[in-house]
């Protein structure tokens, strides 16, 4: 499972609640590639209520996805605990036959029937309690995903408390993190980290190997494991 994120030098990953601003067209553009490489591209709710969003690729990325055996588009994933999601406002561009959504049992039965008129949902059963507050097992939800729906690699891209739970619970392989040559400043409340939730890290998760590293025009992309080699 990989995690795609950017960040300004003084660790903001939004701009008034928008990260879309903050990476260069280089940076989305390895957005696009990732996207052109994986099996299925998940956000979480919040990122979803944050801003309009597009999870698929370009015609000629999905033509090249063909040539490699794969569906043209990947699958658009929201994790949603609640269910609480504008999908018809804020997600673009995904048909409902290549959209999931995956949401917890305390979702509330009108909430599943109105979502299930748009797309298909995947109520998560806990084996547990979920960690970080974000009542969706997502070890569970991973299983899921690749038992039945043929998820082998999955690309995630954000926020930071699904971010801090995949870590936490040592779910995530590799990290793609775009250092912005920004300096944002702003609110000391507003969250300053790629990682942002109540669950902590534990000591074989606080370090990363760094795989790669290219400057782009003042812009640094970092590819790290974070899985001990």
């Amino acid at each position: 499972m990989l995690i795609n994120m950017v960040a300004s030098l003084d660790g903001k990953t939004t701009i008034d609640g928008k990260a879309g601003t903050i990476g260069s067209p280089t940076d989305r553009l390895l957005m696009r590639t990732l996207r052109a490489r994986v099996d299925a591209v998940m956000v979480g709710s919040g990122t979803l209520r944050a801003e309009k969003l597009r999870l698929g690729v370009p015609e000629d990325l999905a033509r090249a996805r063909t040539s490699r055996g794969l569906k043209p588009q990947p699958l658009a994933i929201i994790a949603a605990g609640s269910g609480n999601i504008p999908l018809e406002e804020n997600l673009l561009g995904s048909s409902p036959d290549n959209l999931l959504v995956l949401t917890s049992p305390e979702t509330p039965k009108e909430r599943l029937s109105a979502l299930s008129s748009r797309t298909r949902i995947e109520v998560i059963e806990s084996e547990g309690e979920a960690s970080s507050g974000l009542r969706l097992d997502l070890v569970r939800a991973l299983k899921t995903l690749k038992e039945l729906y043929a998820v082998g690699v999955l690309l995630v891209e954000g926020g930071p408390a699904l971010n801090n739970t995949l870590v936490s619970s040592g779910l995530a392989d590799e990290l793609f993190l775009t250092l912005s040559p920004k300096l944002l400043g702003g609110d000391r409340y507003e969250p300053l980290a790629i990682l942002d939730g109540a669950a902590s890290l534990p000591t074989k998760s606080s370090t990363a190997w760094l795989i790669s590293i290219y400057l782009c025009n003042d812009e640094l992309f970092l590819r790290y494991s974070l899985r001990s080699p």
